[in-house]
């Protein structure tokens, strides 16, 4: 009889503990069910934090100084980033995903008709990264950009830019890089 009382006090002790199914009550363990919140869908790593941008192309053109950024955009945890030197040379840097550390830098080995193409798109410019993402959160308020790119096409220099409005819609958008007129949406 006293080894039934003993294995009757242990199941007490342990159900005090936690062992039951109510995550409510203290001591309760959550089964499965209950850690994970049914009908949601969790954010993508690449959705950009609000700044994150900024701060990630703050960072590389830190660490390229006297550089032009040329493009920006989500890449896996982090912002894969182009920055053209004043030579044309384009540096390609991968900063964190909240955009404070760079964590590899490569340079490009482009051949010299690449380096002049890179440098007249950005004389071309008038707006740089900073004019061009206020253009486009301007045109789809509350935006989260993921991607801006300086490119040319159909011979205008144009600033390309993947969004996400506030609904989740993704749009992209197509800026005049001399003017900041919409072109595309």
């Amino acid at each position: 009889m006293r080894g039934l009382a003993a294995a009757l006090a242990a199941v007490v002790a342990l159900s005090a503990c936690g062992g039951g199914d109510d995550p409510e009550t203290p001591g309760a363990s959550a089964t499965a069910e209950t850690l994970t919140a049914p009908n949601t869908t969790p954010l993508p790593v690449t959705t950009p934090a609000d700044g994150a941008l900024e701060r990630a192309a703050a960072t590389a053109l830190k660490a390229a100084p006297g550089g032009t950024l040329t493009s920006i955009e989500t890449e896996g945890p982090g912002w894969e980033v182009q920055v053209v030197t004043a030579d044309g040379t384009e540096h390609e840097l991968f900063v964190t995903g909240p955009g404070t550390q760079v964590v590899r830098s490569d340079v490009e080995r482009e051949e010299r008709a690449d380096r002049d193409e890179h440098l007249e798109r950005i004389r071309r410019a008038k707006l740089n990264y900073r004019d061009a993402a206020d253009a486009i959160r301007a045109s789809v308020a509350g935006s989260r950009i993921s991607e801006l790119d300086l490119d040319t096409v159909r011979g205008t220099v144009v600033w390309e830019g993947d969004v996400t409005g506030p609904d989740g819609a993704r749009h992209a958008l197509t800026i005049d890089a001399r003017t900041g007129r919409v072109l595309r949406r």
